[in-house]
């Protein structure tokens, strides 16, 4: 009697030490924190191939002077982001500040007083939003985009409909010419108030018990309260120092561009809030940084850079940089929620306008 060859149960996976998990999850974490700085390394190789220009020293140095705007503009926003908020006003903070020093210095101001008055009227937008969101509590996505119309239409009334105010070479004091096309040890002015602007932040956000207790009123406010921290207070300095940086920038392109046009700040709202949420997926919290902030930045202003000098129409532009922007932040996220990694970038971003929501109607938060 023959009896049947029994099949052997297939062995059950030997389970994970905790050690290997571990490893298995500083893995995938790694790989989602070089998604931007890989993004970055392709654009590079990709049009150095393209194009013989793109890799040459005085290409980059040119595109550092391009991004030096966009570099201000996103730093401003890096801090409100830091403390769990958002302006889209920012423009207008910057379309203020060079209307504004434009304005004087064609009235015949000294430099410093057109760069006093820039700040002063970009600091302005700040302080209502400021007001809107600490005092009156409304979410700052609606309170920012709603200075963004008021600021739109301040331009046109005080320009007549948006007439541009131009500088003609003699007007300007050289003072206030090299704010943005001066040049120190053959360095662009513009590229130095970028990179200056970045180490104050950074050492702020990095190094500062304000940073500190900014990052967390944004991340942790509920811990905040209890901590005694007056969130009201951190997240009002946010905007004010957001609109002064991005009135600053406004300025520099004033002094670069010897004049003001009206609604010229609009363009960098979009690429500024990319650059931001770009550096964020280098962080292992989604945490927003001066450093990653600045990736983002030179990811855009390389990109235009090596789209232009290998002739693709300007209307396929934008579609080659949303398409980069989505590839960065999908990747990020899918690499991270691969191994149960903290949600990066975007999701960080509704982590924080989910948070807004209670805050808003809570009682008694104003004073916290």
């Amino acid at each position: 009697m023959s009896t049947a060859p029994t099949l052997a149960a297939p062995a059950a996976p030997a389970p994970e030490s905790p050690t290997a998990k571990s490893a298995k999850k500083r893995g995938s974490f790694q790989a989602s924190r070089l998604v931007a700085p890989g993004t970055l390394a392709l654009i590079l190789i990709v049009f150095s191939v393209l194009s013989p220009v793109f890799f040459t020293a005085g290409n980059l140095v040119g595109i550092l002077g391009q991004v030096a705007l966009l570099a201000l503009v996103a730093l401003g926003l890096t801090l409100v982001v830091r403390a769990g908020g958002i302006d889209l006003s920012i423009g207008v903070a910057l379309d203020l500040g060079a209307l504004a020093s434009a304005w004087l210095i064609h009235d015949g101001y000294r430099a410093w007083v057109a760069v006093a008055g820039g700040l002063l009227f970009a600091l302005a937008v700040g302080l209502v939003n400021a007001l809107l969101i600490v005092l009156l509590r409304i979410p700052a996505f609606l309170a920012t985009l709603s200075v963004w119309f008021v600021g739109t239409s301040v331009q046109q009334l005080l320009t007549s409909g948006g007439a541009p105010i131009y500088l003609s070479a003699p007007l300007v004091p050289d003072g206030f010419a090299v704010i943005g096309r001066g040049y120190f040890l053959d360095i662009d002015a513009a590229i130095i108030n970028a990179a200056s602007i970045a180490v104050v932040v950074a050492l702020l956000l990095g190094i500062t018990r304000y940073g500190r207790t900014l990052t967390m009123a944004g991340e942790q406010p509920s811990a905040a309260k209890i901590s005694g921290l007056r969130i009201t207070t951190l997240i009002a300095s946010a905007y004010l120092l957001c609109a002064v940086i991005a009135g600053f920038a406004g300025v520099v392109l004033a002094a670069r561009s010897n004049g003001y046009v009206p609604g010229s700040g609009q363009a960098y709202l979009m690429d500024a809030i990319g650059a931001v949420f770009i550096g964020a997926t280098i962080s292992r919290y989604g945490r927003v940084s001066v450093g990653g902030t600045l990736i983002g930045v030179v990811i855009f202003g390389l990109l235009d850079n090596g789209l232009n000098l290998i002739g693709l129409s300007f209307f396929w532009q934008d579609l080659a940089r949303g398409l980069v922007l989505l590839a960065i932040l999908l990747a990020a996220v899918v690499l991270g929620r691969a191994k149960g990694q903290p949600a990066t970038g975007i999701f960080a971003l509704l982590r924080t306008a989910k948070r807004q929501a209670p805050t808003t109607t809570a009682k008694g938060s104003s004073n916290s």
